[in-house]
């Protein structure tokens, strides 16, 4: 596949800066919108309509129409990204806390270097990268707390974990394989596209799982409408936007440190709107992820491949 011409460095740094604090508020956005929303519908619109204004841009300032094979490579995407990521937080978060989801989802540099090196020959990890997956996963079980793992039902909801962790390794493998498929050459279609499709698929899951009985119109309060307005203008069309380009222009593993800021980000806003605790075992744990992260992105692959064009 033909590379992107090189981007400007003050372009890279403000996609940065958009995902990095964006993403991080999003998490708040989503507790209030699915407050009077079902999550996965609520996510479904998000993205469908937010990929639809992207897409008709994109056609209108002379974007070629995709190709068969285009829509099958960003519906698997779509899938991946939006889908189990974007709707795997939503849903989840109608189990856990908002700041607890995004200390999960602090995750997924650990699933970029695990997932690299099985299947994208990115390289073994080395011993410091091992060591920061490790450490990871006994973050994770103590953010989760270790009582709560023997009883299931009390303090955090285990499916809820289940859910964000699942949709994290699906976000990773998504964003690891868009840089290895045919992709149309105009990147604004191709996120458009993708958001189209994720929210299709999260839509038709919606549906699936019986939410449109919980849709009541009258009910949905202004907060949550104001909430979902921000999620499509601010996390999708714009930080969205800037992550999917970010991943075809610079190096996945550099993408995911999103991660540091995301959490820190979302915790505080939490604490501060929606009273959610913040305890022994979220600090200590957010210490061990933090510092797993740390290691992770310190060391580069013991062995590389060139990903195939």
């Amino acid at each position: 596949m033909q590379h992107p011409s090189k981007p400007s460095r003050i372009s890279i740094i403000l996609a940065f800066a958009a995902v990095y604090v964006i993403w991080g508020s999003t998490y708040l956005g989503i507790k209030y919108a699915i407050q009077t929303m079902p999550p996965l519908l609520m996510s479904g619109v998000r993205y469908f309509i937010a990929g639809l204004i992207v897409f008709v841009i994109a056609i209108s300032t002379g974007a070629l129409f995709p190709k068969k094979i285009h829509w099958r490579n960003t519906l698997i995407i779509g899938a991946l990204l939006v889908l189990m990521g974007n709707g795997g937080v939503a849903l989840a978060e109608s189990l856990i806390p908002s700041g607890i989801a995004s200390l999960i989802v602090c995750s997924v540099p650990m699933w970029f270097a695990l997932f690299g090196w099985l299947f994208f020959n990115k390289g073994k990890p080395g011993a410091l990268t091992i060591s920061g997956i490790v450490l990871g996963f006994i973050g994770m079980i103590v953010l989760v707390g270790p009582k709560n793992i023997l009883h299931v039902g009390q303090g955090i909801n285990l499916a809820g974990v289940l859910i964000i962790t699942v949709g994290s390794m699906g976000w990773s493998v998504g964003s690891l394989l868009v840089a290895r498929i045919e992709l149309p050459k105009n990147q604004i279609i191709t996120i458009g596209m993708q958001m189209l499709c994720g929210g299709f698929l999260l839509f038709i899951a919606g549906l699936i799982k019986g939410e449109y009985n919980q849709v009541h119109f009258n009910a949905i309060s202004t907060s949550s409408l104001l909430a979902m307005g921000y999620l499509i203008t601010f996390g999708s069309i714009v930080a969205f936007s800037a992550y999917s380009w970010l991943l075809r222009v610079v190096s996945p593993s550099l993408v995911s440190t999103y991660a540091y800021v995301n959490p820190a980000i979302a915790v505080f806003l939490g604490w501060m709107f929606l009273k959610e605790p913040i305890d022994k075992y979220t600090i200590i744990g957010s210490v061990f992820i933090v510092f797993a992260l740390i290691l992770i992105t310190s060391q580069k692959p013991l062995a590389r491949e060139e990903a195939p064009e």
